[in-house]
């Protein structure tokens, strides 16, 4: 496991990589019948021999990376990351444990911790498949999968083919708009491996992120049986196919993903409670005021709503939101185009558009700029303050923040370098208030933001605005330029490669527009 190390200065290797050492050997042996316990799934052996190892030298590199491996398998992220730590600080020339301690890093999310370690094993053993795909991984992870290309196409040179880099691969060509290769590439995967979960599944969201409804939504189905949904499993019996009525029929249905997704799949319940029958709709916490609001003939329950899972509640015809779209979303025409989802509360409205005024005249924008999720890291997906300078030289816009997590420091950035305040409501938490959050989005006149539940909740309450990308737009995706999920809303997007400037220059172009117009027209009122 420990090639060529040698003892700092002396030109020899150390007592535990020196072949001529009988105990080195002996150590050797019962880290090699320890890697072939733990690969074999017997922990507890694979413990006892490298445990053996440390007894007879507590710094021995290997068997300090193969306890760090076993603390990994046992869920122990702290000390898992501390041994491998300790190992590579004995043998820095170790690619495996460099690798190791890289993924033991993302499990305390110490994510920029992680890349480096994981570039450090790369750089020692370039050629590895295996170390290639771990820096690959991690810097998807982190919305980074620009930078992961090149490590995925290497890992795949080295291995051949094998399905697992193949669909890595397709996944990460569809995250930075190569839309073509990553068909082209899921289709090789599938040829080989008709039945994968992961393949079908994200090759659906490639088809349907361009706007192939009636392919992509028989291949959404498959999501339960991937990895990354297995956790969302429920133990309920999926209703398939829908009857075309309800009528006497009690109907679930139940939230999946995050709080984006919970929204855009939202619009289709209307279609499905127009078959009737008595609908019970599973939402989020944060979201109940609001979908209460919107869909006071349902009955809503918070999620996650066991009584169900526990067979207490029993219902006729369930189905997550997530699996309506091949019922009520196939082609483009069916996605509607005049109608407000989220009913927000007029008193919380009117509050902040008074507050509002008090702000100056022209047009209040709305702005965000990255997700919540890990947003300190920097990312190929999401935009940085920096980056938004051609906004904030429009003039007449006052810009109001709708970064829902502790932005402080950014928004002080802005004020002392560019000279400009995004006005923030200290007394709203736009995190956890989602109710409070679409009263005010409600009351702006244009929101600006990255791709995240900030440009649904736009959308939902019919506020126009900008989502911009990463990557760029589908030409399929968008309906007459909208977003046909919600019409208010206008997606833009960039090459992974080109610079933000730029889009923002585009972005600002639009907000001059807004400016010299005032006001933005309304395309639908709350019900």
């Amino acid at each position: 496991m420990a090639r060529g190390a040698k003892t700092p200065g002396s030109g020899q290797p150390p007592r535990w990589a020196d072949p001529r050492n009988p105990l080195a050997a002996q150590q050797a042996a019962l880290i090699r019948a320890g890697i072939a316990a733990y690969e074999a799934g017997d922990v507890d052996a694979a413990r006892a021999r490298f445990r053996a190892v440390l007894d007879q030298d507590i710094e021995h590199p290997d068997a300090l990376m193969g306890m760090g491996i076993v603390a990994r398998a046992m869920g122990q992220h702290q000390t898992a990351a501390e041994l491998l730590r300790r190992s590579v600080a004995v043998n820095p020339r170790s690619a495996t444990a460099w690798s190791n301690l890289g993924n033991a890093l993302q499990d305390l999310d110490l994510w920029d911790d992680a890349v480096r370690a994981n570039e450090e094993a790369a750089k020692l053993d370039p050629a590895h498949p295996g170390i290639r795909q771990n820096l690959g991984s991690v810097l998807n992870s982190i919305d980074r999968p620009y930078q992961a290309l090149p490590h995925f196409r290497e890992a795949l040179k080295a291995t051949g083919s094998p399905i697992d880099a193949v669909i890595n691969y397709a996944t990460v060509l569809s995250r930075v708009g190569e839309y073509g290769a990553a068909d082209r590439n899921f289709k090789r995967a599938l040829k080989d491996a008709p039945s994968s979960p992961v393949a079908n599944f994200h090759y659906g969201m490639n088809q349907l992120w361009q706007g192939n409804w009636e392919e992509g939504w028989p291949l959404h189905e498959w999501r339960f049986l991937s990895a990354t949904y297995a956790g969302s499993l429920r133990q309920i019996s999926i209703t398939n196919p829908l009857p075309e009525s309800f009528e006497g029929k009690r109907v679930f249905l139940f939230r999946e993903q995050g709080i984006g997704d919970e929204l855009r799949f939202a619009t289709m319940v209307p279609d499905i409670a127009a078959r009737g029958g008595d609908i019970t709709l599973e939402c989020s916490a944060k979201l109940m005021p609001l979908l209460a609001r919107s869909f006071p003939e349902l009955h809503l329950v918070e999620a996650r709503h066991l009584a169900v899972d526990r067979g207490e509640e029993v219902f006729d015809i369930a189905l997550p939101t997530g699996s309506l779209g091949q019922y009520v979303r196939r082609s483009r025409e069916a996605f509607p185009r005049n109608r407000t989802l989220l009913r927000t509360d007029g008193a919380r409205v009117a509050g902040f558009a008074e507050r509002l005024q008090t702000l100056g005249p022209g047009p209040k924008v709305g702005l965000s700029w990255r997700s919540g999720l890990r947003g300190r890291l920097r990312s190929d997906m999401y935009a940085s303050v920096e980056d938004l300078v051609p906004l904030f030289r429009v003039k007449g816009v006052t810009f109001v923040n709708l970064q829902y997590d502790d932005a402080r420091a950014e928004l002080a950035q802005v004020k002392d370098r560019f000279g400009v305040t995004v006005h923030a409501f200290d007394d709203l938490n736009l995190f956890d208030d989602l109710d409070g959050s679409a009263a005010l989005t409600r009351a702006l006149d244009f929101v600006v933001t990255a791709n995240t539940s900030v440009a649904t909740i736009a959308g939902g309450v019919s506020t126009q605005g900008v989502e911009f990308f990463g990557r760029p737009i589908p030409k399929g995706y968008p309906i007459d330029g909208r977003d046909p999920w919600f019409p208010s809303i206008r997606p833009m997007g960039k090459r992974p490669s080109e610079p933000w400037s730029g889009l923002m220059r585009e972005i600002a172009k639009v907000l001059e527009q807004v400016t010299r117009r005032g006001t933005v027209p309304d395309p639908a009122g709350d019900a």
